[in-house]
C-alpha cells in the first residue's frame, strides 16, 4: 500500500483576485494589507492570519484561509486593490482534496498529465495541470503534502481514482 492519506476540505474561505493595471503598486499595498508579500508566478506561501496566497495566473492570485475572516479579509483586499482590479469570494467553487505522505507524488502519477515526482516541484511550488481529465491546482504545502484544488462537481470521480492506485501501491 502506498504511503498515502486522502482527505477533502471543504470548510476553506477562496478570495480570487486579479490586478489590471499598477500592478507593482497594487502588489505592494496588498502586501502591506495582509502582512506580507505575493507569491512569484507557479508559487505559493502563507501569510499572517493562516492566510496561504497562491499565484495561479501572471495576474491573479488566490487567498485561501478561514472562513470566519473571509469578510474582514475580503474587505482590506478590496481597499488595498481599489480602482486597479477585482476581488471575488470564490470559496464555493472549489473544493480541497488533501493528499499527505510519502506516497503522495507517486499516486498523483496515475492519470495525470504532470510530473508530480520532479524534484523542482517541491514545497511553495504550485501548479495548474489536469488529473484523470479534471482540471486541478496542485499546491505543495511541504514534502509530504499536497493540496489539490478542483470543481466540487468532480471530487467524488477524482477520489475515486486517486484512492485506488494509493490502496495498490
Amino acid at each position: 500500500m502506498t504511503d498515502v492519506h486522502i482527505d477533502v476540505s471543504m470548510g476553506r474561505a477562496l478570495i480570487a483576485f486579479d490586478l489590471w493595471r499598477d500592478v507593482a503598486a497594487t502588489r505592494a499595498r496588498i502586501a502591506s494589507a495582509l502582512g506580507g508579500d505575493l507569491p512569484a508566478l507557479n508559487r505559493a506561501r502563507d501569510l499572517p492570519g493562516g492566510w496561504r496566497a497562491i499565484r495561479v495566473e501572471p495576474t491573479v492570485w488566490w487567498l485561501s484561509g478561514s472562513p470566519s475572516d473571509l469578510t474582514p479579509c475580503l474587505e482590506r483586499l478590496e481597499t488595498a486593490i481599489g480602482d486597479d482590479g477585482a476581488a471575488a469570494d470564490i470559496s464555493g467553487a472549489f473544493v480541497i482534496v488533501i493528499l499527505e505522505g510519502q506516497g503522495w507524488r507517486r499516486t498523483l502519477m496515475f492519470g495525470g498529465v504532470f510530473d508530480a515526482e520532479s524534484t523542482d516541484f517541491g514545497p511553495g511550488s504550485t501548479a495548474g495541470t489536469l488529473l484523470h481529465h479534471v482540471a486541478v491546482r496542485y499546491d505543495v504545502r511541504g514534502e509530504e503534502r499536497v493540496d489539490v484544488h478542483l470543481a466540487p462537481s468532480y471530487a467524488d470521480d477524482l477520489l475515486h481514482h486517486l484512492r485506488g492506485p494509493a490502496a495498490r501501491g
